[in-house]
């Protein structure tokens, strides 16, 4: 348990007894970076999913007096050129009055320990809406920096290549 301006926060792995929770923060993540409205139903059902797909996907949350005040989730990418997985950081929310106050910091630092136990995970990456700016600099004080790499994407899948 970490102290959070005086207040207890707590950090583990998440259950299925968070999906609602975890796809509420889901829900203010996309309106916030995006202005995206996603489909609750959606999110719901993927979260749900997440949880079963264990270890290629890992929630964690922080809680306040039972209630979660922030979360994250880890998905897993193979490397052949460093023979380990690759931790792909995704889904990162902590309520507003929970910000700037090492929370993020806490609950990544106990994921990365939790899913680094198997000896294979070698790297966390992430992506970040290029406007971004808040998380851009959260990430680095972190130690995150740009890999060099720019993401492109084909979704849905069913556009297919040209």
């Amino acid at each position: 348990m970490t102290k959070h301006n005086s207040e207890a926060v707590t950090f583990r792995r998440a259950n299925d007894a968070d999906v609602e929770s975890i796809m509420q923060f889901n829900l203010k993540l996309a309106m916030e970076t995006e202005q995206k409205t996603l489909e609750p139903n959606t999110i719901r059902q993927g979260v749900s999913s997440g949880l079963q797909q264990f270890p290629e996907a890992q929630y964690f949350v922080a809680e306040h007096e039972d209630q979660i005040v922030g979360q994250l989730m880890f998905t897993r990418e193979w490397s052949d050129w460093r023979n380990g997985w690759m931790l792909w950081l995704q889904s990162v929310y902590v309520e507003q009055q929970f910000r700037n106050q090492g929370v993020f910091r806490d609950l990544l630092k106990l994921a990365q320990d939790t899913v680094s136990q198997d000896g294979r995970a070698i790297g966390i990456r992430l992506y970040v809406e290029r406007e971004n700016e808040t998380a851009m600099a959260a990430y680095s004080r972190l130690g995150f920096r740009d890999a060099g790499y720019r993401i492109l994407e084909i979704v849905p899948l069913d556009d297919r290549v040209r």
